[in-house]
């Protein structure tokens, strides 16, 4: 076959074979393997998907049935052992009275006692006892740190009685008393549920229902036994209440409940505890205390679903004997597993009710993992029998198109030689690659992350700008003439070690290269592509530059060679960008007075010994990133005030505090203020506590100077009139 005949295209081939073949339906192999691939992948998501679906929905009815009964039970002997400890509260104190332990006239030995139970049992809200005469001694839980002792003296006279309440707080180590508050008051102990109850079955331990307490105004219900004489004489009521907001905090702090939720309601429908104990209750049309809320007055959305399934299954609160799971669905047809349960406190049912969702979130995502998987296994084997399908014509040229697609982006170091049994395709592959080091070698004289910028943004390389707000760096090395003319050509290899060290700490805070003019390097940040960080970047930049200009050093002293000093300026501001020229020559940089400010700013740092000076623009949209020090005032051109300069520290740290080491900053600023209003003897004070705290300190040691340069011009004798001092310091640095 002749050399036209190899360089048929593929789709002249397929032409011919086409004509020779007409009337019959033909597929590509490539085409095949994609549709096989897909039937795989269908028939095996659907053969996995199926029997998942079926066999997870059964799996999570099994687990939310098995999650809700264990919730129950919890709930179950969380409210048994409430009030197992209210009874076993109520008996301690029934005993220490009974014995004499505690005399109930010794209020010292009564309190303390009161203070005990309630400290040692956070669910009770009173303890308390009343004598069948109307006297009442109580102490009472307010909130977490509040507690009160009450005691009443009924009046048969006046019928009422004087009560005395003393208020004390409880910081958990130690209770301290706050004041005592004198009233008249309504309360007689023998008219209330508890006490009546208790009397009516002396020596047993009586329940109350459930009911509102007048102070509190929260829903709870109280514990009660007589206290007799060993002749059987009542003495009075032992009484402990509880609180049922204490059992709905209880039911807020269950974990396992996912995103359902637990209820506790009588066998009335109302409500007796929840989450959100502010659900419990509702305005009352007869009262002025609050009443419980019955179940389907709620606005909670799991409590209406809850009554919504109570409805459907016509259950019946009074007759409910065993455990009932059932299964309710919303609007949208999403399940929901209820559970209710007696408790094992007569006439209170337990209920729990928690989404499907709960559970199917995870078992379909792992589902979907699981599907990804074979879809990965069965797209692998479908590219392979691709790639050899295609091995010898699409797979090399379509990864030549690959290869110059890469030249199109300028990113060269990623062309790669392409192999192939065909001489035209392995010559074409070895055409793009010398042309690719070409353009590589050319890269060189170019930024090429700004070329491939614009080439990306379809730039056209012609005259032209724009304004933007951006951040500019110039920096050099001092005494670098010197130290060129000393070291002649060997002064090149140490420059590209410090280009290389700059450019990658500009580069690293996607900062742009725009120019190196001898040893300066002038960069910018915020175009080609804007960034709104470019003030934080720029500075980030400048100290990675001295860093990596400090590690230079000390390398070049080990060689042998001189130690450079860095100095950099940064400003931002609105300046022009764009491609700037002739016609035959173009450069994309940034011209206007911030440009010239930085490179101003560079210069100053000789003045003050400094590193890295930033103007006033820059330290005002990157202060909160920052640490820096004021310095002095500039002059620009078109303003009549100077700006203030400031000299770039360190970076904050990521919650935006200063970093430690750097308070004596606070006592340089007061030197700069104090110099500033010509008070040179307080200024130098400052800067000489500046230089005790860091040993040395180039910027101080200059305004110490100044400072005492003012000093020695003073009078030294009285005059009648004395001149005032220089406002700023701008006009020292020239």
């Amino acid at each position: 076959m002749d050399s036209m005949d190899d360089g048929r295209s593929v789709a002249a081939q397929v032409g011919s074979d086409t004509a020779n073949m007409r009337g019959r339906v033909r597929v590509s192999l490539k085409i095949s393997l994609i549709v096989i691939s897909l039937l795989t992948v269908f028939l095996t998501a659907a053969a996995v998907h199926l029997p998942w679906l079926f066999v997870s929905r059964d799996n999570v009815a099994v687990m939310a049935q098995q999650l809700n009964t264990e919730i129950v039970s919890g709930v179950n002997r969380e409210v048994s052992s409430i009030f197992e400890s209210a009874t076993a509260a109520q008996a301690a104190l029934h005993d220490a009275l009974y014995d004499g332990a505690v005399e109930l006239e010794d209020k010292r030995s009564r309190d303390r006692l009161f203070f005990s139970l309630l400290k040692a049992n956070k669910h009770f809200s009173w303890v308390s006892f009343g004598k069948p005469n109307g006297d009442f001694y109580g102490a009472q839980r307010i909130d977490e740190v509040s507690l009160r002792i009450a005691e009443s003296r009924w009046s048969p006279e006046r019928q009422e009685a004087e009560r005395v309440e003393d208020s004390y707080v409880n910081d958990g180590e130690q209770i301290t008393y706050t004041n005592t508050k004198y009233r008249a008051s309504d309360y007689y102990a023998p008219t209330r549920s508890w006490y009546r109850l208790a009397a009516a079955k002396p020596g047993q331990h009586i329940w109350t229902d459930i009911y509102v307490f007048d102070v509190s105004r929260k829903p709870g219900l109280n514990t009660a036994v007589t206290l007799q004489n060993r002749g059987g004489d009542l003495l009075g009521v032992i009484s402990v209440a509880i609180e049922l907001d204490r059992i709905s905090h209880y039911l807020a702090n269950l974990t396992s409940l996912r995103s359902g939720s637990a209820f506790i309601i009588n066998q009335a429908g109302n409500l007796v505890a929840f989450p959100d104990a502010r659900e419990v209750t509702q305005p009352s049309l007869v009262s002025s205390l609050p009443e419980l809320k019955p179940l389907a007055n709620s606005y909670h959305p799991m409590l209406q679903m809850a009554h919504a399934g109570i409805q459907q299954a016509g259950l019946s609160l009074e007759s409910l004997g065993a455990t009932k799971q059932l299964v309710t669905h919303d609007a949208s047809g999403a399940r929901y597993f209820l559970t209710l349960a007696p408790s094992e406190r007569s006439g209170w049912v337990i209920g729990t009710i928690i989404p499907e969702s709960a559970f199917m979130g995870p078992i379909e995502e792992n589902y979907y993992r699981v599907i990804l998987a074979v879809l990965g296994a069965v797209l692998l084997v479908s590219l392979m029998s691709i790639v050899v399908s295609r091995h010898l014509f699409i797979g090399p040229l379509q990864r030549l198109i690959n290869e110059t697609q890469k030249i199109a982006r300028f990113d060269l170091d990623q062309v790669q030689r392409v192999s192939s049994p065909l001489i035209e395709i392995d010559a074409l592959s070895a055409s793009i690659e010398q042309m690719s080091r070409g353009l590589g070698s050319f890269r060189r004289y170019l930024s090429a992350d700004l070329v491939k910028t614009l080439v990306d943004q379809g730039v056209v390389a012609e005259l032209g700008g724009e304004r933007r707000n951006m951040s500019v760096m110039f920096m050099d090395l001092e005494g670098f003439t010197a130290t060129s003319e000393r070291l002649g050509h060997r002064i090149v290899p140490l420059l590209g070690e410090y280009f290389g060290a700059m450019s990658k700490a500009i580069e690293g805070q996607r900062g742009t290269i725009d120019k190196f003019i001898g040893d300066a390097v002038m960069a910018f940040w915020g175009a080609p592509n804007y960034d709104e960080d470019h003030p934080t970047l720029v500075c980030r930049a400048a100290l990675d530059c001295a860093a990596g200009m400090a590690a230079l050093r000390v390398d070049w002293a080990r060689r042998g060679l001189p130690e450079l000093k860095l100095r950099i300026g940064l400003t931002t501001g609105r300046m022009v960008v764009g491609n700037i020229g002739s016609a035959e020559r173009l450069n994309y940089t940034v011209i206007g007075d911030p440009v010239n400010l930085a490179s101003r700013l560079e210069g100053m740092n000789k003045e003050f010994g400094s590193t890295i000076l930033i103007s006033h623009n820059t330290w005002e949209l990157a202060r909160y990133d920052i640490v820096t020090r004021r310095l002095d005032a500039v002059k620009v051109r078109g303003r009549e005030t100077a700006i203030a300069v400031y000299e770039l520290l360190a970076m904050r740290e990521e919650n935006g505090n200063v970093p430690a080491g750097f308070e004596w900053i606070a006592l340089f600023e007061k030197g700069l203020d104090l110099y500033a209003e010509g008070r040179w003897h307080e200024a130098a004070q400052q800067f000489r506590l500046v230089i005790q705290m860091r040993g040395t300190d180039a910027p101080s040691e200059v305004f110490l100077a100044r400072a005492e340069q003012r000093i020695a011009a003073e009078p030294k004798h009285p005059v009648l009139a004395v001149s005032r001092p220089e406002q700023g310091t701008g006009g020292d640095v020239g």
